[in-house]
């Protein structure tokens, strides 16, 4: 009876184990809560996202993560300053990170084993993403900081409607 249970096992191969997701959820908690708190925001980050995070990584299938989310921004934004200060550059890629690792850990049981290869293609969107938010802040930081002329708004305002129209349209039931 043993032998034919030895023989019925289901054989996960390699991977590594599945509470490294979670390890991974806690170190870029950690590197979130300390965003805020070298931008001077104590009150907010010990009382409320450092739980959170710690909830996260209990719990990555729960609201939690995107408490994490919306706290980290807000807590940032209340810092007030250049929107393109070190800040918020540095926390773009650690909220999407633990976004990534959530959404993994809470499809993953928590003593599972998960392949390197599987992580593959959210480790290309990832840095898919992250390649296109920088060509963003490229952008953005090259953009004038005075008043825009009316003609360059209105012609933005007309860019922005053509590109409401073209997403409606693929997004159309045929």
């Amino acid at each position: 009876m043993a032998a034919s249970n030895a023989r019925d096992a289901l054989v996960v191969g390699r991977g590594v184990p599945a509470y490294l997701l979670r390890v991974t959820i806690l170190v870029v908690g950690a590197a979130i809560v300390s965003v805020p708190l070298h931008a001077g925001v104590t009150v907010g980050t010990l009382v409320v996202l450092l739980p959170a995070v710690l909830a996260s990584a209990y719990a990555p299938a729960s609201p939690a993560p995107a408490g994490v989310v919306v706290v980290a921004a807000v807590l940032v934004t209340l810092g007030g300053g250049d929107p393109l200060r070190a800040e918020v550059l540095v926390l773009i890629p650690l909220v999407h990170l633990f976004h990534v690792a959530c959404g993994l850990a809470g499809v993953m049981p928590a003593r599972g084993r998960v392949h390197v290869s599987a992580v593959w293609v959210a480790a290309r969107r990832f840095l898919l993403v992250q390649a296109a938010m920088a060509v963003l802040v490229c952008i953005a930081a090259l953009l004038p900081t005075g008043p825009t002329a009316q003609v360059v708004e209105a012609v933005a305002l007309v860019g922005l409607a053509g590109v409401a129209v073209l997403v409606i349209q693929l997004q159309r039931v045929r």
